[in-house]
Order: structure tokens, then C-alpha cells, then sequence
């Protein structure tokens, strides 16, 4: 009786010895813009990342096994994404990467990684980055879901007559958020009295300003990033244009670096957002503001809330694809990504045709602070 008891205990002990030998490492590759034109949405979206992975792994979300990171510079530059991509899908371990930053990245690293199958779920919003087929994924809601949402508030509560645009024209994303924009509202009554390209390296905006200003619009709506938007801003106050026009803006504006360069020439401007500061009035939202300031020092950004939001999606699909995860696995539970809890927009991220829908609202640049806008 003795020995059979003994015998039980130590299959029970080898039972459970074999069970958390089962425990297993999950990586993955956060790949973003962390030097470069880029970086400053790149940098808080990987420290968002980062942070998130390790609170799930703290919380024992994916049970004994873990998710692990490596950090990969994509520089702003497309030469760099594709051959990070390249490199990292010849490892095998590597299950899923979590970037590039941008459009000029994304585009032509996702037809990388349909190539060589491994998923990839990049920051931007660029439709066209689909066609390369399964494996890529878009991150941000793309300006067929936010542009109509946008051209509404504008009419609602600007009321235009007239309107000017500028958009990078070296960036597919916001050729197409200036296109649909325009489209959406100029049918409703607005009157685009310019429509101005720029580059993402342009620096000098006097020709750009004056041309806009002598079209006296109503508003100036500005599909760039942050820190051209101040630039912009800065040179079409300081070439006259009026107090009275409004300044507009898309998620792109949502960047710390929008009011330390900008300073009282961005003071009112209006944009769309994903993020709301502090978490607004979401508890899931407020309480990761405070553990990441608590953990970081540091408030999160738009760009941090975003990269955060990212990792609970790729690690619910990591999560459907256990206990032996793999790259097809993963890929196809991302398809079927529906309500993961987030802290954006409306809480919960679905993709419907691997289009990302989370809702947005609205933000207002008052004593140099991000506020709700009215």
C-alpha cells in the first residue's frame, strides 16, 4: 500500500514536472520607426508595446508560456523595414511582427511578409497595404471609417463656407485622407478654395501660406503629421492668416511635439483622435494611464496608447492559436479579431475584412493642452 502511494506521488510529481516543462517563449518583433522623420510616433507606440507585453506576461495571460520581444529599428526608412522583415522571418521562432511605423514602410514590407508568411500588424492606416494579401495587417482606422466622422464635426460645429488643404503628397496615407475628406464634404456644402501637396521633408511653408491666405478661407484643415502641422501653423499665423480661421486636423496631430513646437499657433486646433488624455472617461483607459505614468514616468500619448492597444490584439490571437501557436495559426485568429478590450476609441477593436474599427473622438488644443473639444 506504501509503495503504491509512493509510486502515485512521484507520477504526480512528473506529471506536473512535464507540465511546466511545457511552458514555452512566444516572440515576436517590435519593429518601429525609433530614429528618423518617424520617431516620434515610432518610440511611445514601442514603449507602449513593450510595456503591455510585460503586464500580460505578469498577468500570466498566455498561462505558463510568455511572450517575448526583441526591438528592431526601422530608421523612417523603407530600405531598413524590408530587410528587418526579411531577417526576422528566416527565424523561425519568430511568430509575428508588430510594425513597420509608417505607409512608405508598411507598403512595401507587407509584400515581404506575404512572401516569406509571418503576420505583420503595422502602425499605419493605408488600405493599399492589404492588396499584398493575408499576412498584413493595418493598425489605425483607415480614412473611409475616420474621414466621414471628421467632415461631420466640421460641418456641425465649424460651419465653413471655404476650406484649404495641405497633405503630404510622398505619403499614400494622407493622399487619402485629404481625398476622402473632400469628398465627403464638399457634396455638403464646403467650398475647397485650395489644395496644397507638400513633402514630409519640406521645412519652408511661405509659398504655401500665402497662396491659402489669399484664398480667405474659413478653415485650414492639415493632413500631417504633428510637427509639420506646428510648422505650418506657425508660418500661416506669422504670413496673416486671421485669428478667425479654424485650424483642423487628423489623428496625425496628436503628438506632444504638435504644441512644444507649435506653441500659441496651434492654440484652438481641432483634430480626430483615438487616444483621449488620462483615459478619459473609460476606467480600463484611466486605469492604464496611471500604471504607465506610475511605471514610466512619462504620460501616455496617443502613440503609447495605440502600441498597447496593438499588443492585447496580437496576443489575443496568439492566445486563440495555442497551445502550439504558429504563424498560420496566428494569422488567421487575427481575421477574426472581434471586440478586444482596448483603451481607444470605444474600447473594443474588431477588424471586418482586416479594416479596424474602435471609434474615435475629438480633441481641442486650449492653454496648451489637450482637451475634449466641444
Amino acid at each position: 500500500m506504501k509503495s503504491n502511494l509512493i509510486r502515485i506521488a512521484v507520477a504526480a510529481a512528473l506529471a506536473m514536472a512535464a507540465t511546466a516543462g511545457t511552458a514555452a517563449d512566444r516572440k515576436i518583433v517590435i519593429l518601429q520607426a525609433l530614429t528618423g522623420g518617424a520617431a516620434f510616433v515610432g518610440v511611445p507606440a514601442a514603449d507602449g508595446m513593450k510595456y503591455a507585453i510585460d503586464e500580460l506576461n505578469a498577468k500570466k495571460f498566455l498561462g505558463n508560456d510568455r511572450i517575448v520581444y526583441e526591438v528592431a529599428d526601422s530608421a523612417s526608412a523603407r530600405p531598413q523595414a524590408m530587410a528587418a522583415i526579411t531577417r526576422y522571418a528566416a527565424d523561425p521562432n519568430v511568430l509575428f511582427i508588430l510594425g513597420p511605423t509608417t505607409a512608405v514602410e508598411a507598403i512595401p514590407s507587407a509584400g515581404v511578409a506575404n512572401d516569406a508568411k509571418i503576420p505583420m500588424k503595422a502602425m499605419t492606416n493605408a488600405v493599399a497595404m492589404l492588396n499584398a494579401g493575408p499576412w498584413g495587417f493595418i493598425s489605425a482606422q483607415p480614412p473611409l471609417i475616420t474621414m466621414p466622422q471628421l467632415g461631420d464635426y466640421v460641418l456641425q460645429k465649424v460651419k465653413p463656407k471655404s476650406c484649404a488643404t495641405v497633405r503630404f503628397t510622398d505619403n499614400e496615407a494622407y493622399v487619402d485622407l485629404e481625398r476622402i475628406f473632400v469628398e465627403h464634404t464638399e457634396p455638403k456644402g464646403i467650398k475647397f478654395v485650395d489644395r496644397s501637396g507638400i513633402r514630409q521633408a519640406d521645412s519652408d511653408f511661405s509659398a504655401v501660406a500665402t497662396r491659402i491666405i489669399a484664398t480667405k478661407p474659413d478653415c485650414v484643415v492639415l493632413f500631417t503629421l504633428g510637427p509639420t502641422a506646428a510648422n505650418l501653423a506657425i508660418q500661416l499665423k506669422q504670413n496673416g492668416l486671421p485669428p478667425s480661421v479654424q485650424l483642423v486636423g487628423q489623428t496625425g496631430l496628436a503628438s506632444p511635439q504638435l504644441v512644444s513646437i507649435g506653441g500659441q499657433a496651434v492654440e484652438g486646433v481641432i483634430f480626430n483622435t483615438d487616444w483621449i488624455p488620462g483615459g478619459g472617461s473609460m476606467p480600463s483607459a484611466r486605469a492604464f494611464s496611471e500604471a504607465y505614468k506610475a511605471k514610466t514616468g512619462k504620460d501616455a500619448d496617443n502613440w503609447a496608447a495605440l502600441g498597447y492597444s496593438y499588443v492585447q490584439v496580437m496576443a489575443t490571437a496568439i492566445k486563440a492559436a495555442s497551445p502550439n501557436p504558429t504563424r498560420q495559426k496566428i494569422m488567421e485568429a487575427m481575421h477574426k479579431t472581434k471586440d478586444v478590450p482596448v483603451v481607444v476609441g470605444n474600447g473594443k477593436y474588431s477588424y471586418v475584412n482586416r479594416i479596424p474599427h474602435y471609434g474615435s473622438g475629438f480633441l481641442q488644443v486650449k492653454g496648451g493642452q489637450f482637451v475634449v473639444a466641444p
